[in-house]
């Protein structure tokens, strides 16, 4: 028999350890059995039920007019998010609601999202989603209709209070936008991305943000626009609003209608520009209508327009209904060409350096700016336009201008004829001056730009015109013109715009007339070297010009290149009768001078004779010129020749009677007799411009110093 131990308390019964009960691993296999289920259900029921509901919702809410299908449809509940491949967007041809909804097709490769606010959506509020991604995305849509007949924006029409994406972006898209033979947007790829996208009525009044959008970036290749009258076509373009910088590269603009020299109904426009470039802009500004940036700038642009018939509005006009503000601290255009066709001047101007700053076209403001801008500078290389077309070129091979220095000046400048002067006078119908300029350098200072831009009025301190070559050829076997001379003093109160000028400067000019007589094919040669002048006060605006308060001159030259003259000019420009003053002298020299222009165009040679000076003061207005002149001279002698200016039988009869019965051998007479003054007087004829009235105010006085009497002295200064 066995012992019992009655020292322990506890039996041997209670020390068997106790049963162990299952609940555990049900739980456990239950959790997972829901897991499974829930994953089965995802990929068995839920996915194939989203993608069938989507479909439905776009066939619903279109009224049949789109077809949607999806090729694949993944969910991911752990990421909180859905995949979709293979999507398909095509139209019915069924109408639309309202028939606002365009003819589409739309094919996209990929579209991710992850982190949707499942708690959020339920409730209503403001959905979070941590990012969207699309990729492969082919987009065809037909014309646009005039509008959707809805004034909601896009967050009212999104479930909940909208959406708050992280991040999202677009990967090769493609796409055109119109008819498919011929569309208005043409795009071959793009990529844009955007940070921190509220589409909520909070993100789209956020000032701060561009569309709701914290930051937008992205970049395009091979766009191609359609807008009335042109094309436009643009290889690249990138924008950051986080970098605050677009820039567009190879930017071409070609009309639909060639570029013609008669103006059309609307602008045309042909336009290379290699690179535009846009820092500092404010795009959350300018998505309400506030442009606002550092700067623009130009690369070798190349522009050729003809303009319309009808100017067009100016800018600020233009901008008003789409900006409340647009300021630009810096415009800059380098390498840049022009061509202007619809104008009769037609320039074409090349090598443009061009830099504005300051600009604000909106608001308007009373302060006075120069085409919107605070200052300007300016530089160009060679430019041709026409003067009086189709008859003269103008042409320069530099041009600088800064108004805030209030500085212009022009190099090498031209004027050149088209045509002979025989085609000249011809396509004219008369008589015409066949000029040619050349002058090296032209320079204006203190000229005011802004009343050149706001007011139409020359205003300038001074203009300096440097060593100028001109040259004047005309043809007497042509009528005379019939029309009125526009180079007088009166012709000033004409001209259609005010100017004002404190000093004109001519420094080192040469001036040579020629002109074919009828009689011999030889021309006369008259030239004038050496010239130097200033004339003061050279104004047609009233508060500057009075007769108190005249254009004074003075002058000085060498005529022939031996006999010194000197001349000074007073005159009120804005006398109705063209009343001016002009006196002067000239210094010692051989009248044989003359000979190179009164053989051929007189039959009259200075056989001898020189001048020891003279002397003349004389007034002239639209009726004649007046005045006396004292000529000191010394074995004064002509003679007459015939038209092969050989001196025949008759003419020299003539040479010995006029040398014997009118000329005055000397003045004075003899020594210590006073001398003979002569009478200026000469009618005017108003189709000769002012310089043509001079002179023959001075061969009157000449001839009638020389002892031809006056009525005959006047009738010869007067005649052909």
């Amino acid at each position: 028999m066995g012992r019992v131990c009655h020292c322990c308390p506890v039996s041997v019964a209670a020390k068997a350890p106790a049963p162990r009960r299952p609940w555990g691993r049900w739980l456990l296999a239950g959790l997972l059995g829901l897991g499974l289920a829930a994953w089965l259900g995802a990929t068995f029921l839920l996915d194939p039920w989203l993608r069938r509901t989507l479909e439905e919702k776009v066939s619903t809410a279109s009224h049949g007019h789109y077809r949607l299908r999806v090729g694949q449809l993944h969910t991911s509940l752990w990421q909180r998010g859905v995949e979709l491949r293979a999507v398909h967007l095509t139209t019915t041809g069924a109408a639309g609601p309202t028939d606002s909804l365009p003819a589409a097709e739309l094919a996209l490769g990929k579209l991710r999202l992850r982190g949707l606010g499942l708690w959020a959506l339920l409730r209503g509020r403001e959905v979070p989603v941590d990012s969207i991604r699309l990729d492969s995305l082919a987009v065809v849509l037909g014309p646009l209709p005039a509008g959707d007949g809805s004034d909601k924006p896009l967050y009212a029409r999104l479930p909940g209070a909208g959406l708050r994406l992280g991040y999202l972006t677009v990967r090769h898209l493609h796409g055109r936008c119109g008819p498919a033979t011929q569309p208005q947007i043409n795009l071959a790829h793009a990529d844009l991305t955007a940070r921190d996208l509220r589409l909520s009525a909070d993100g789209t009044s956020d000032s701060a943000r561009v569309g709701g959008a914290a930051t937008v970036a992205g970049r395009a290749q091979g766009l191609a626009v359609r807008v009335p009258g042109h094309a436009v076509h643009l290889r690249r373009l990138r924008f950051s609003t986080k970098a605050r910088q677009l820039v567009l590269d190879s930017l071409v603009v070609n009309p639909a209608q060639p570029i013609g020299p008669q103006r059309s109904a609307a602008l045309r426009l042909r336009l290379t520009l290699p690179q535009l470039t846009l820092t500092g802009l404010d795009a959350a500004a300018l998505s309400r209508g506030r442009f606002r940036a550092d700067s623009l700038g130009l690369r070798r642009p190349e522009v050729a327009c003809t303009l319309p018939a009808t100017p067009p509005p100016p800018l600020h006009e233009l901008l008003a209904p789409y900006l409340s503000e647009c300021r630009l601290s810096t415009i800059w255009v380098g390498g840049g060409q022009l061509r202007v066709a619809g104008l009769p001047q037609a320039p074409t101007i090349t090598q443009v350096q061009l830099a504005g700053h300051h600009l604000q076209v909106l608001p308007r403001t009373p302060v006075p700016r120069i085409y919107y801008a605070g200052h300007w500078q300016l530089r160009t290389g060679p430019a041709t336009l026409s003067l009086d077309a189709p008859y003269y070129h103008l042409s320069w091979s530099q041009l600088q201008a800064d108004t805030r220095r209030q500085q212009l000046t022009l190099r090498r400048v031209l004027v050149l004829p088209t045509m002979s002067v025989v085609a000249l006078a011809r396509r004219k119908g008369h008589q015409a001056a066949h000029l040619t300029v050349k002058v090296p350098e032209l320079r204006l200072a203190g000229l005011d730009f802004g009343a050149a831009a706001n007011q139409q009025e020359l205003r300038a301190t001074s203009l300096t015109v440097s060593g100028p070559r001109v040259s004047t050829q005309s043809d007497g076997r042509f009528a005379q013109n019939p029309n009125l001379s526009h180079v007088t003093p009166e012709a000033f109160r004409k001209v259609p715009f005010r100017f004002a000028m404190e000093r004109l400067r001519v420094v080192g000019a040469t001036i040579t007339s020629r002109y074919r007589a009828p009689r011999e094919a030889r021309p006369g040669i008259i030239q004038i070297t050496d010239f130097a002048g200033t004339l003061h006060n050279v104004s047609n605006d009233p508060a500057r010009m009075s007769a108190r308060r005249p254009l004074t001159g003075t002058a000085s030259a060498l005529l022939q290149g031996q006999c010194r003259m000197r001349v000074q000019l007073r005159a009120n420009m804005l006398d109705p009768a063209g009343r001016h003053t002009i006196s002067g002298t000239f210094g010692p020299a051989s009248l044989s001078l003359l000979n190179s222009m009164t053989i051929p165009t007189r039959g009259i040679r200075f056989r001898r004779g020189r001048i020891q000076h003279i002397s003349f003061r004389m007034q002239l207005d639209q009726q004649a010129a007046r005045g006396t002149m004292q000529a000191r001279y010394a074995d004064l002698k002509l003679q007459r020749l015939n038209r092969q200016n050989k001196p025949g039988l008759l003419h020299r009869l003539e040479t010995t009677v006029i040398n014997g019965l009118f000329i005055r051998d000397n003045n004075p007479r003899k020594p210590g007799q006073p001398l003979q003054p002569g009478n200026m007087h000469s009618g005017r004829e108003r189709r000769y411009s002012v310089f043509t009235l001079w002179r023959q105010g001075l061969v009157s006085g000449l001839l009638n110093s020389a002892g031809v009497p006056a009525p005959l002295a006047k009738k010869l200064s007067e005649s052909d």
